[in-house]
């Protein structure tokens, strides 16, 4: 029951780091949150731990726990060597994608559609990360699938830090369709061109997101 609340604790207070509300670099408060959520202390402190887990808070000795703040340096940085490894990847796997695959694949970017019209964030992300962990894996490449799995996990902090999920007001999204080309290519057994387009299309995430959002380490306001 006490992991239950600490989900329902995880998920409120992703959900205010997404829309803002919990601005970044700020410090978790154990005591205000447990008020603001009705909830024990040590069920609010096991959903801190999930969040520092994930990758979406930090904690430091006789500081406590802090959302993470990334500069704009190291997220571009991020997704720089992560379009590398994935457009080498995308090679590697359209050798050996079969029709299963390529099912799971359209399935996937089904769902993707399905779930940003319910801006239902956390399932958004990982069914996208999904559809990027099954190309991955499919290079037949363990260092590369190390790699791009954990930078797939640091990426998709950057997106609920920054991306404007829940602020969008039409139910545009380019990332169903820029799959879409990629398996299309990968189903002509195109790896270079699907390279290129997965590629691209993870430039164009990079692109998305709000960097101005993002303040250096020596900002300061009067």
């Amino acid at each position: 029951m006490s992991g239950n609340l600490e989900k329902v604790a995880y998920d409120k207070i992703k959900v205010a780091i997404s829309k803002g509300y919990i601005k970044k670099g700020d410090k978790l408060k154990e005591v205000s949150l447990s008020k603001s959520l009705n909830m024990s202390r040590a069920t609010v402190k096991g959903a801190f731990k999930r969040l520092v887990y994930e990758g979406l808070a930090e904690h430091e000795p006789y500081k406590g726990v802090s959302v993470v703040n990334p500069s704009p340096e190291y997220i571009k940085e991020s997704y720089q060597v992560r379009a590398q490894l994935e457009e080498m990847a995308t090679i590697l796997a359209a050798k050996k994608l079969g029709s299963k695959d390529f099912n799971s694949l359209h399935k996937l970017i089904r769902e993707e559609e399905e779930v940003f019209k319910a801006r239902a964030l956390d399932q958004y992300h990982k069914i996208n990360s999904a559809f990027h962990l099954k190309i991955a894996e499919k290079s037949g490449n363990r260092v590369l699938i190390h790699y791009i799995r954990e930078l797939l996990q640091k990426t998709n902090i950057y997106l609920i830090l920054f991306d404007p999920f829940y602020q969008l007001q039409d139910t545009s999204n380019p990332s169903p369709r820029e799959h879409q080309i990629i398996v299309q290519y990968l189903e002509k057994k195109d790896g270079k061109k699907a390279g290129l387009e997965m590629k691209k299309h993870l430039e164009s995430t990079m692109n998305s997101i709000d960097l101005k959002k993002v303040l250096p380490n020596d900002y300061l306001t009067v």
